[in-house]
C-alpha cells in the first residue's frame, strides 16, 4: 500500500503555521482562523459533535458571544444548507465585535471562520481518499467501521444533552424540546419551518 504524505504534512503544517502566528501576532482573524481549523481537525461523528467543542472555547473560555447568541445561532443555522460553514461565520462575525472593526471586521472575521473549518477536512479527506480502498481491504479496518458508526451516534447524543445545559431547566423548555423532536421525528415538516415557527414565537412572548 502506497501512502501519499503531501496532503497530511499540508494539514499539519497549516495547522503549526497558524499557531504559531496567531501566538505571536496577537491579531484576532489570524487566532480565529486557527481556532476553527484545529476544531475542524477534530470533527468526529458529525457536524453537531462539534457545538460543545465551540460553547466550551467560544463561550465559556473566550466569552466572544453569550450563551443565548450561541444556541440562537445554532437554532437558526439548522435551516441552511451546510450548517457548520454558516454558524463558523456566524461565530466569527460576533467575535470580531471586539476589534471594534466596523462591517469589514466582521465580514473579515466570517471568512476566516469559514476557511479555517473548511480547510482540515478537505487536506485530511484527499489525504486518505488516495489509499482508503486498500486500506479499508484490512478486516481489523473493516470491523472497526461498525464501532466508528457507534461511538458517532453517541456523540451526537451526548452533544444533545452539553448543549441543553445552558438553557434555563423549566418545564416549559423541556416541552418545547421534546415536541420540536417529535415533531422532526415523526411528520415531514421541514426543519426550517419549525424553526421560523419558534423564532416568531420568541418575537411575541
Amino acid at each position: 500500500m502506497r501512502v501519499e504524505w503531501a496532503n497530511f504534512a499540508l494539514w499539519l503544517g497549516v495547522l503549526i503555521a497558524a499557531a504559531v502566528l496567531g501566538h505571536y501576532t496577537r491579531w484576532l482573524p489570524v487566532r480565529l482562523f486557527e481556532n476553527f481549523y484545529r476544531n475542524g481537525s477534530l470533527v468526529f461523528g458529525g457536524g453537531q459533535v462539534l457545538a460543545p467543542l465551540l460553547f466550551a472555547e467560544f463561550v465559556e473560555f473566550k466569552r466572544y458571544l453569550t450563551a443565548p447568541e450561541f444556541l440562537s445561532g445554532l437554532g437558526l443555522v439548522q435551516a441552511m444548507p451546510g450548517p457548520n460553514f454558516s454558524f463558523a461565520s456566524y461565530i466569527g462575525t460576533l467575535a470580531m465585535r471586539r476589534e471594534d472593526a466596523g462591517v469589514s471586521g466582521q465580514l473579515l472575521g466570517a471568512l476566516v471562520a469559514s476557511a479555517g473549518i473548511f480547510l482540515p477536512g478537505t487536506f485530511l479527506i484527499f489525504f486518505l481518499i488516495r489509499f482508503w480502498d486498500q486500506l479499508k481491504q484490512y478486516r481489523v479496518v473493516k470491523a472497526s467501521l461498525e464501532g466508528i458508526n457507534a461511538v458517532s451516534a453517541g456523540l451526537v447524543w451526548a452533544a444533545t444533552f452539553l448543549l441543553y445545559h445552558p438553557l434555563p431547566d423549566t418545564p416549559v423548555n423541556l416541552i418545547l424540546v421534546a415536541s420540536t423532536f417529535l415533531l422532526l421525528l415523526w411528520n415531514k415538516i421541514p426543519s426550517y419551518v419549525i424553526i421560523g415557527a419558534g423564532l416568531v414565537a420568541g418575537i411575541l412572548f
